[in-house]
């Protein structure tokens, strides 16, 4: 970055952060979330331009302990973490009202992708995560719910792996050293065996994963969006591990692998069997993401691959939630079990939701269809039994999504409502159209995308 654009780095931190604690002394109502789309909005266009016009050949240390860096991954993630989380609050902005946290979390999230070293990623992993273990405890001293045991029990224990993580890198005098620049010999077993359980637990993948049940439990859609879309497990592997890697022994590589296709498959078959529309549509993303490193760790190829799963699921996985919202807070019905029927009443919404689904499962011409080919080539050229793994593992995704929207928009509806059209207005919807139109030209002209995505 140039001298005179430094301290434009911290604006994200201190435009969430800021506003976040105004909120706190202030009721602001609905102008406060126009604020908030408002700023994601703006915070997208500020990550984009930095993406296409900078070289990132320097960082701004704030502190010793503090650091953070515009890369070009972080900043891939960073537009993406707004402009996702845009287009799924944009619609519904005036059907429902926000948690008065919302901006804690996307504060967290933001400083867990602009993070430059250890220390500084500890600490805003553990400042967003905390967040729903705080409302978890709360719940509980006044017995509302117990839901939250698991969820603080794994984080917790996620926290010491972190701690003797940085036990580890401060013995070996890398304390505040960027995660990019660790040297192979720093990777000794115990030091793997860390890093492998924080990057699994963080993005909910087998066998740390039970947190999430909590976590979809417990927390709105946006707020759940919020944790996965900053994607503290990438972020750390691709950043951490990744440099490296073709150091690392085969064996350990192969069960990173094997692990994440086992994710998927385990959360697919999740929501097949979950009757909870709710915990179906959670369970169907949390599967995608969990593939999100399987093409990390072939080649090249598949990794440019899962650089573009990210975008695809990042996009299309907050619109689906947000018109599932939609619908709930626009229907009045007796039991939230009782979801079928409504393309009689919301036949664009309808369309818009199978349209994304298709996106995310691999159907020819949507997004998905290429990140595929490039992932499970990769996969088949370095482990055939992997790739064909990826495969189950993305058939059953699909399986998942046709029972989701088959349960959601099809069949009889059991309201005696007349049928009307309750679609919202096309002005409403114009970011999901938008959104929509990008991913299928990712599907049409995916190396519009691709020769943009670098290390």
């Amino acid at each position: 970055m140039h001298s005179l654009n430094q301290y434009v780095e911290i604006i994200p931190l201190l435009t969430t952060f800021g506003t976040a604690i105004i909120s706190c002394f202030y009721e602001l109502g609905k102008r406060w979330q126009d604020f908030i789309i408002a700023l994601l909005g703006i915070l997208f266009v500020f990550f984009t331009y930095l993406f296409f016009t900078e070289d990132f050949s320097s960082s701004l240390a704030v502190h010793t302990l503090f650091d953070i860096r515009y890369n070009k991954i972080g900043m891939f993630t960073g537009a993406l973490f707004c402009l996702s989380l845009f287009i799924g609050l944009f619609p519904i902005r005036k059907t429902m009202t926000f948690n008065s946290n919302l901006l804690f979390f996307i504060a967290g999230g933001l400083g867990i992708i602009l993070a430059n070293n250890l220390p500084t990623f500890f600490f805003f992993w553990t400042f967003q995560r905390a967040l729903p273990a705080n409302g978890f405890l709360r719940d509980a001293v006044h017995k509302e719910s117990t839901v939250g045991a698991t969820y603080i029990i794994q984080h917790m224990l996620t926290f010491f792996c972190f701690l003797g993580l940085l036990f580890f890198a401060n013995e070996q005098g890398l304390l505040i050293t960027p995660m990019t620049e660790f040297p192979a010999s720093f990777f000794t077993w115990p030091v793997l065996l860390l890093s492998f359980i924080i990057i699994y637990q963080v993005h909910g993948i087998f066998p740390f994963h039970s947190w999430v049940h909590d976590l979809v439990e417990g927390s709105t859609w946006y707020e759940f969006s919020a944790i996965f879309l900053s994607r503290a497990g990438v972020l750390l592997f691709v950043q951490l591990l990744l440099p490296t890697l073709k150091h690392d022994p085969d064996v350990f590589k192969i069960l990173l692998l094997s692990l994440s296709i086992i994710s998927s498959i385990y959360w697919s078959f999740r929501g097949i069997m979950e009757k909870n529309l709710h915990r179906t549509a959670n369970y169907f993303y949390i599967a995608q993401a969990s593939l999100l490193l399987t093409g990390l760790q072939a080649d090249m190829t598949a990794a440019k691959g899962s650089y573009l799963h990210m975008m695809v699921i990042s996009i299309s996985g907050p619109a689906l939630f947000s018109i599932l919202s939609y619908i709930e807070h626009t229907f009045s019905m007796k039991r939230s079990s009782q979801y079928y029927g409504f393309a009689q009443y919301y036949p664009k919404l309808a369309t818009l939701f199978c349209l994304f689904g298709f996106c995310m499962i691999g159907v020819p011409l949507g997004a998905s269809f290429v990140v595929e080919d490039l992932v499970i080539t990769g996969l088949l050229e370095y482990q055939p039994y992997l790739g064909l793994g990826h495969i189950i593992a993305t058939c059953l995704n699909g399986i998942l999504f046709f029972l989701m929207f088959t349960r959601l928009f099809l069949g009889q509806n059991p309201y005696s409502m007349p049928v009307t059209n309750k679609d919202m207005p096309l002005s409403q919807m114009l970011p999901y159209i938008l959104a929509l139109m990008m991913l299928i030209l990712i599907g049409v002209l995916p190396y519009l995308f691709l020769e943009k995505i670098t290390w």
